[in-house]
């Protein structure tokens, strides 16, 4: 069970029970998590600010994983004459059974779909969904906007409502054009006091569209169109007033011409210290410039998410993304070396034509960057997408359902597809979650050849597979890992410092640590620290384990011995680290 759900956000102090039934309206969304909230149902209600039927407008938001009994009954409660759902992937079954269980007791509600999922899917859904009366395809503002004067008071023309699709009285079903926003039109929730501002993420948005023409992307035939400075500027002033939040940008792709992406630098790195801004790259497209900013920056002013999907210069011409491999990895290792801005890097199996020993080219090589974060996701086919449509030249075979992940293609198996779905598991275990960074790396560049996909293949082959295909505890983890490297351990000092080290920065010892972990830790020596009272295991780190340990601390250590204060007996802080004497 998910958290329960915000009330829903009043967009005016007047209450909607004052307002004539004919003019109430709600928009709903449900999210993944308890921290997301909608950009996009925000910047509908902005748009529609002036409009006769805004004091009757109110938002909903919901979690996927709860019922969502209260927000169902705030919606029957209410009596709206019209519903708008914003949909994506994640949400959308969960979604048609709120308007058709709404419908039920609302029967004269008129109920519309909107968003990523809905828009592009439009014919199929109005024609398979009774309880679904209107999809609007595109940008919500205008559509809804619009559709709404003329559903409450018969102004304007169904035929004319931006993206809308609509079915006639004799059942056929059709679909306007779209007429795309001028950013001059845009309105930011954020600059006219409708913003959500209570949660860590706050979603904004400086571009929409993407100057790439990626197939496997919703964005690829939206052309880029971004926001004018003085809404940058606005909005800014907004965000300047928080504390300990981070903006998460959703631009595509945060190249926006060089001189305007460094403005946009600039006037973030003008907030205050404790706002964080999270940013989609293209790093072959970071000038000198841009990376200087942020190596001014405070350290953690900035997160990195970068998409590099695949290295294959063959598989990136088919999938018409442009991309410079070398300089983009060159870069990366530039941003990973500042040690002062998580940078997450995704991969995507399953690309056109692509086979398992060119995913795990691309593993092994992406691996070695030594990211903070490595995805490894499987290609899903989106509706409204070109390479959606080419998917029978491919040989795709994909799941019909949300999230339309492929099942195999001509090139890759069903069988080899798993493999990488494991290979996605230990990554998410072993690295992503911190738990064995340092071991892994160790391991990596040592004993399998620099190649991630050795080592998660040797893991994979014996008593350790639970790491991919159960759920495990981290101390269970370790023991797994300890077993599996058992032989490397006893013939490698390093690694088992290592390891030793990885697993004092989880836990103290406990009756749950593995017997081969509990068994060095006791015997090594201890620290008593008065504040506390806890005794720190003394740990001994040659000049090769440093080396390792360094490449992701910004303060680094010289080898000798230290104590570590474990991160789960601080209450979920960072590990604290004692030297006891270091060269």
């Amino acid at each position: 069970m998910g958290k329960v759900p915000p009330p829903p956000l009043p967009l005016r102090m007047n209450s909607s029970i004052e307002q004539s039934p004919l003019q109430r309206i709600a928009l709903v969304t449900l999210h993944a998590g308890y921290h997301h909230s909608s950009l996009a149902l925000r910047s509908i209600a902005a748009f529609c600010r002036d409009e006769p039927y805004f004091d009757g407008l109110s938002i909903h938001e919901g979690l996927v994983k709860s019922s969502n009994e209260a927000l169902f009954a705030e919606l029957v409660e209410a009596q709206p004459r019209l519903v708008g759902f914003s949909t994506y992937l994640w949400n959308i079954q969960p979604v048609l059974r709120l308007a058709r269980n709404l419908k039920q007791l609302v029967p004269d509600v008129q109920i519309v779909l909107g968003g990523p999922e809905a828009g592009p899917r439009g014919e199929e859904l109005l024609a398979n969904e009774a309880s679904i009366d209107f999809v609007i395809d595109g940008e919500g503002e205008p559509g809804f906007r619009d559709l709404a004067r003329w559903c409450l008071y018969g102004d304007g023309a169904r035929e004319r409502v931006s993206g809308l699709v609509w079915r006639d009285d004799c059942a056929g079903i059709h679909r306007n054009a779209l007429q795309m926003l001028d950013p001059s039109q845009w309105v930011s929730p954020y600059s006219c006091g409708l913003g959500a501002l209570d949660k860590h993420l706050v979603y904004w948005e400086t571009s929409r569209g993407c100057p790439y023409r990626c197939t496997f992307c919703t964005s690829s035939t939206d052309r880029l169109r971004t926001a004018s400075l003085a809404q940058v500027d606005a909005d800014l002033a907004v965000f300047a007033r928080l504390e300990n939040k981070t903006i998460k940008l959703l631009d595509r792709s945060f190249h926006l011409g060089a001189e305007h992406t460094l403005q946009l630098l600039e006037r973030f790195l003008a907030t205050p210290d404790t706002l964080r801004f999270h940013l989609e790259l293209n790093p072959d497209r970071v000038s000198d410039q841009a990376l200087a900013l942020f190596a001014q920056a405070p350290s953690g002013k900035f997160q990195f998410e970068i998409g590099l999907q695949t290295l294959s210069g063959p598989v990136l011409e088919r999938i018409e993304r442009v991309m410079d491999v070398p300089r983009g990895l060159a870069r990366i290792r530039q941003l990973v070396a500042l040690h002062k801005h998580p940078v997450h890097l995704d991969l995507i199996v399953g690309l056109p034509d692509e086979d398992a020993e060119s995913c795990r080219q691309s593993l092994d090589a992406v691996f070695l960057l030594c990211a903070d974060h490595l995805q490894l996701g499987i290609l899903k086919l989106l509706p409204g997408t070109p390479l959606r449509a080419q998917a029978e030249r491919f040989g795709y075979r994909w799941d019909a359902e949300p999230p339309y992940e492929i099942l195999c293609h001509a090139h890759l198996s069903h069988a080899e597809l798993m493999r990488f779905k494991h290979y996605a598991e230990l990554l998410e275990r072993l690295w992503n979650s911190g738990l064995a960074r340092n071991t892994l790396a160790w391991m990596v560049g040592r004993h399998f050849d620099e190649q991630v996909s050795k080592l998660f293949d040797h893991l994979l082959t014996g008593a350790a597979q639970p790491l991919a295909t159960d759920r495990v505890q981290p101390d269970h983890a370790f023991g797994l890992l300890a077993a599996a490297l058992a032989d490397l351990l006893a013939a490698d000092p390093v690694a088992a410092q290592l390891l030793l080290w990885d697993y004092a920065h989880h836990s103290l010892v406990t009756g749950r640590t593995p017997d081969w972990i509990a068994q060095r830790l006791r015997a090594a020596e201890q620290l008593f620290r008065t504040f506390g009272n806890r005794r720190m295991p003394v740990l001994e780190l040659g000049p090769e384990a440093v080396q390792v340990i360094n490449r992701r601390r910004q303060q680094p250590l010289a080898a000798g011995r230290y104590a570590v204060w474990a991160q789960r007996d601080r209450k979920g802080r960072p590990a604290e680290v004692l030297a006891v004497d270091a060269a």
